[in-house]
Formats: structure tokens, sequence, C-alpha cells
């Protein structure tokens, strides 16, 4: 695989979080495979910024793309609750984001979970449906789609499995896509692979996953 480059699109575990100086997992890859790297990473996105990115950045136009969100996706929320896009950004966007996040605090205290009852960020089959769209969009480029890291606050991790495992399900159904994950492997080694904060990746946390997305090339590549 060579020539095209590669494009990576996710969320803060892609993007890397402030701070972090380390290798990370999707620049890992695209070496690995001589390519390279677009990151168009971006902290709290979700499916629904892939979209967009992906209208800025067209799939076809390289030969390797990186799917990685599930981590905000899979986050619950109260029914009905609102939600403005992190990409692309402008002033207004982010003056309505500081609104939104007033109005999630207040809901918590005043338990609209409970009264209006939780759904996930981006329900599964809206999930599913960006990531379809994306990766058939572009038939001639391969796409790994890999599995959402597990977080140190376990009540999120049973959400996480579910969209990973429906995720797993629909690289199947795609042609051009092949299923990474890492999960189970950085959990056993949390101490190692997660940072204190629960969520991100430590610099053995990026370089296990990329471990994964490439082990899952090598082994497309030798089946095919």
């Amino acid at each position: 695989m060579s020539g095209a480059g590669c494009v990576a699109y996710g969320d803060c575990n892609t993007e890397g979080v402030d701070g972090y100086a380390g290798a990370l997992w999707a620049g890992l890859v695209a070496d690995a495979w001589g390519l390279r790297l677009t990151n168009c990473g971006h902290t709290m996105s979700t499916t629904r910024e892939l979209r967009r990115y992906a209208e800025f950045f067209p799939p076809a136009n390289y030969s390797l793309a990186l799917i990685q969100y599930g981590l905000v996706d899979a986050w619950l929320t109260f029914r009905g609750a609102p939600y403005v896009l992190y990409y692309p950004d402008n002033p207004w966007r982010r003056f309505l984001r500081k609104w939104v996040k007033k109005i999630k605090k207040r809901a918590r205290r005043f338990r609209l979970h409970e009264r209006l009852g939780s759904v996930e960020q981006v329900p599964l089959p809206e999930y599913l449906a960006h990531i379809r769209q994306v990766v058939t969009s572009a038939p001639d480029t391969l796409f790994v789609l890999v599995a959402t890291a597990p977080n140190r606050d376990e009540s999120r991790n049973p959400h996480i499995r579910r969209y990973n495992a429906a995720l797993e399900t629909l690289a199947r159904e795609l042609d051009n896509a092949v299923y990474a994950d890492a999960y189970e492997a950085i959990w056993a080694q949390r101490d190692r692979t997660l940072m204190a904060d629960g969520t991100h990746l430590t610099e053995a946390g990026h370089r296990l996953l990329a471990d994964r997305v490439i082990r899952a090339l090598r082994q497309r590549q030798q089946a095919a």
C-alpha cells in the first residue's frame, strides 16, 4: 500500500490530548505503511463530525482511511439533549456549546435523565449509518474501523462494547473495510495504557492500538 496517503478520522484518542507529546496510533500506522498522514482527529467529536470531515477531506483521495469514533457517540445523555457540532468550528458554535454544557449540568442536578430517559449522544443506528455512508463513498479506499478503547469509568464500558460489536458487524458487511480491536488488550494493561483521567491513551496505549491496526491490515493483505 503506497502512494495516496492515509487519513485518520476520530476523536481525542486520534487527535491526541493536550500536553501529550508521544507517538499517536494513527501516525504509527501510517509510518508502518510508508504513507503520509492527514490527521482529522478532533476532541469531543462524533460520527456527526466524521461526515463533515469526509466532505473537507474526502476518503477517496487516500489509499487508506482510519475511522475511530464511539467514545462520545456512546456517551449517555438525557433524551432530547441539544448537540452542537465541533467541526467545522466557529465562534457562534463555541458560544452555543458553552450553553449546552450548562444545560447538561443542570439536567444532572434536576435528574432529567430519569425524568426524560437516557439515550446515547449518537444513537447506534445513526452511528452506523454515518460510518457506512463514508465507507461506501470511496469504494477504492481501504478503511480500518477501529474499536473504541475502554474507560476507567466502568459504567461507560457496556455501551462502548455494544458500539464496538456493531462496528465489527458493519466491517464484515463492507468489502473495503476491516475491523481492528484492542479493547481487551488495553483493559488488561489499563495501568499502562490509559491515563489517570481514565479516558485518554498513554503512549503504551497508542502503540498497542497501532499494533492491532497494523495486524488487521496485514491479515487483510495476506487474505487478498
